[in-house]
């Protein structure tokens, strides 16, 4: 029994996990959004360098994902 709640938590840390990494997905494209709507081109530099930004890191955590999966 033991075992089968150590499983259901590991579980349960790894939908954390993987919601707090579609969130940054889901933050750069707002970001990349809000950059396409901004009147100046200093607020369109900045938010589109934080959504590049958020997707490098979202791209980071994607790939441990899959390492995850081929160990």
């Amino acid at each position: 029994m033991e075992n089968y709640e150590r499983m259901e938590q590991d579980m349960c840390e790894f939908k954390k996990y993987i919601k707090m990494t579609n969130d940054l997905l889901v933050d750069s494209y707002k970001w990349k959004r809000l950059s396409e709507y901004a009147d100046d081109e200093a607020s369109r530099s900045k938010y589109k360098q934080i959504s590049d930004t958020l997707y490098d890191m979202f791209m980071e955590e994607h790939q441990h994902i899959g390492e995850m999966f081929k160990s």
